[in-house]
C-alpha cells in the first residue's frame, strides 16, 4: 500500500497517529525543505513516552463502529470535496490535543456531525483503523510491543476488505483547492 501515507488525506492518519511518534520513525524534512536530509527530532521524554504509549493503547482498544467504513470514507470525501483539512501534524502531539486541533477547524464540526462523528470519534475512528492496520499487516513479525488490539475491530477489518482498501484510497485523495 505504497499510497497510505501520502497526499493531505494520507496526513490525517499521519495527525491521528503522530503522538506514536516512538523516536526514529518521525524523521522531519531540513528547514531549507530542498536538499533532502533529514534529522531526527529530539528524543521524547519519559513523561512524553508515557502520553504515548497510554495513547496508544486507548486508540488501539476504541471500538470502531460496524459501519466505520462507509461513513468515514463519505466524511473523508465530504472534506476533500469542501477542501476542509486538519491540520497538519507538529511535532508529538496526544490524542486529546489532536482532537482539540480537530475541533478547532472551522466548518469541520457540521461535516462530522452530519456523519455521526464528534471530533473524537473522527480523531479515535482514524487513528484505532491506523493502528490496527499497522499491526494486523506488519509482516516483520515484530508485535512484541504492540499495543492489545481490539478483537472486533480486527475481526471489522478483516472482514471488510473493499472497506480497508476504499478508506485507504480516499486517504489518498487530494482535497478541492479555491472553494
Amino acid at each position: 500500500m505504497r499510497y497510505l501515507y501520502r497526499k493531505p488525506f494520507g496526513s490525517v492518519l499521519v495527525l491521528c497517529v503522530c503522538f506514536l511518534g516512538a523516536g526514529a520513525a518521525h524523521a522531519q524534512t531540513s528547514s531549507d525543505g530542498q536538499s533532502g536530509t533529514f534529522q531526527q527530532p529530539p528524543a521524547p521524554t519519559e513523561q512524553q513516552m508515557a502520553v504515548m504509549r497510554r495513547d496508544v493503547q486507548t486508540a488501539a482498544a476504541y471500538p470502531l463502529p460496524t459501519d466505520f467504513f462507509p461513513r468515514m470514507i463519505n466524511t473523508l470525501e465530504i472534506l476533500r470535496s469542501t477542501g476542509l483539512q486538519p491540520p497538519a501534524p507538529t511535532g508529538r502531539t496526544s490524542l486529546n490535543e489532536t482532537i482539540a486541533r480537530v475541533a478547532a477547524v472551522p466548518g469541520i464540526d457540521a461535516v462530522l456531525k452530519s456523519q455521526g462523528f464528534t471530533p473524537r470519534d473522527f480523531v479515535m475512528g482514524l487513528t484505532c483503523f491506523g493502528i490496527t492496520y499497522a499491526v494486523t499487516t506488519n509482516t516483520s513479525g515484530n508485535t512484541q510491543d504492540a499495543p492489545k488490539l481490539n478483537p472486533a475491530n480486527i475481526r471489522l477489518l478483516q472482514g471488510n476488505q473493499a472497506g480497508v482498501q476504499g478508506l485507504l484510497q480516499e486517504m489518498g485523495n487530494t482535497p478541492s483547492q479555491g472553494q
